[in-house]
Parts: C-alpha cells; structure tokens; sequence
C-alpha cells in the first residue's frame, strides 16, 4: 500500500481555478509525481488532512476519480485512432514493397526503401509510444481507484 499525505487548508484548493469538475494542476503533478515509481499491483491511499465536511469530501472523491478516469479514457481514444494509423502504414508499407517488385532500377530501390521505413514507423509506434501510453493508462487507472481516507485537523493536535 503506498500512502501519499494531502494537506488542505480550504476543500476548494484541490480544484482547478477555471473548472471545478477538474484537479488543480499542483495537486495533480504532486499526485502524479509521488506515484509514478510505485509498483504494478501496489494499491494507493490518499490521506487527505484538513477539516472537510462530509460534503465536501464526497465531492473531493468524486473529483479525483473522474478527473483520472478521463486522463485514462482520452489514452483509450488515443489507443483506438492509432491502431487504425498502424494499420494503414502496414498498407503503405506493404504496397511500396510490392510495387518495388514490379519496378527497375533506381525507382525500385525507392520504393523498398520507402516501404520499410514505413513498415519501420509501424513497429516504433507500437514498441515505443504504445508501452508508454499502456504504463500511463494504468497509472491513472490506479489513481482514479485510490482509496481515499480523511482525517480531521482536530485529531492530529
């Protein structure tokens, strides 16, 4: 279980100063930043300190789930489009090798060439861009099942 300490004067501080409906950016790169290294399957617990009322901290909650739950679905929209990107680059890429088979001379080298580095965006996409955004996605996902925990000033004087 990793414990990440939130201290909050005034329950309105943790929202974005534009939307309430998101988290202020600080907080954000703090819970961002202090969860990143944390293991795959390792929980997270937010205590929150301050004094919240109950309302408050229903809406607290809310927030932060919804807030990582979008950052998680816009990676999820981003998976979708750029698996039909990888597939019509595997189209390009395999045309330009076969018509590089039906051409000579220095036009046919072009098109090889052209073909594989083509193929080649396909496989770095996947190899490199793909495991970075599947890493993210389950970051946010992690954080936007956090169990929350509140704890008053009161009881901590």
């Amino acid at each position: 279980m990793h414990n990440i300490n939130i201290n909050i004067d005034n329950p309105t501080d943790i929202y974005n100063k534009y939307n309430n409906n998101y988290l202020n950016d600080d907080l954000d790169n703090y819970l961002l930043t202090n969860t990143k290294y944390i293991k795959r399957k390792e929980k997270i617990t937010l205590n929150i300190k301050g004094n919240i009322n109950k309302e408050d901290q229903i809406k607290i909650k809310k927030t932060i789930n919804k807030h990582y739950m979008n950052k998680y679905n816009s990676l999820k929209i981003i998976d979708k489009y750029d698996d039909i990107y990888r597939f019509i680059l595997l189209i390009i890429g395999i045309s330009f090798i076969i018509i590089s088979e039906k051409l000579i001379s220095f036009i046919s080298e072009l098109f090889l060439i052209a073909g594989w580095v083509v193929i080649w965006e396909m496989i770095y996409d996947i190899l490199f861009n793909q495991l970075k955004r599947n890493k993210d996605k389950n970051h946010y996902q992690k954080l936007a099942s956090a169990k929350i925990k509140y704890q008053d000033e009161e009881d901590n004087q």
